[in-house]
């Protein structure tokens, strides 16, 4: 008796990574501030690699350049093999076990080895850690999961 193992399971698409990034959203009231330079553009860092002090993001302290509440998620999916077919990624964030965002993106991927990035906006963030849970279905299936979290905090 012969085995093949992986040969199928293993060519299909996976998710590769999840990173997310402060959208500067708002500009100071004072002159030539440096926010006003950052308004309306995104972090440079990748804010879930626990390398970013989140504290009080929302008036613009801690790692934050400027004042943020919305922050970008930004899920890849690296293709396998069979991956041309439709796709769908479930993404759900949570806070304190409440889902504050949950979407179904739908996809097809062409050729065998491919990076593609599904983005997703989260609203009213920067006071309390957020979950990020991305799952890959294929024909319904769940093949490939991956979870993060986002550690926002505020205070005094």
């Amino acid at each position: 008796m012969i085995f093949i193992i992986g040969s199928k399971a293993s060519a299909q698409s996976k998710i590769s990574g999840i990173e997310a990034r402060l959208f500067y959203n708002q500009k100071s009231d004072q002159d030539n501030s440096p926010v006003d330079k950052v308004s309306g553009t995104f972090s440079k860092q990748d804010i879930t690699t626990g390398k970013v002090a989140l504290w009080n993001t929302i008036i613009g302290e801690g790692g934050a350049e400027g004042p943020s509440n919305q922050t970008i998620v930004i899920v890849g999916v690296k293709s396998g093999k069979y991956s041309n077919k439709r796709q769908t990624l479930r993404f759900t964030a949570s806070v304190e076990k409440k889902i504050i965002h949950r979407e179904l993106q739908t996809f097809s991927v062409i050729g065998d080895n491919e990076n593609y990035k599904l983005l997703f906006l989260l609203n009213d963030t920067g006071c309390s850690n957020v979950i990020i849970n991305a799952e890959l279905l294929i024909k319904g299936k769940v093949v490939s999961t991956l979870s993060k979290s986002i550690h926002f905090e505020c205070g005094e």
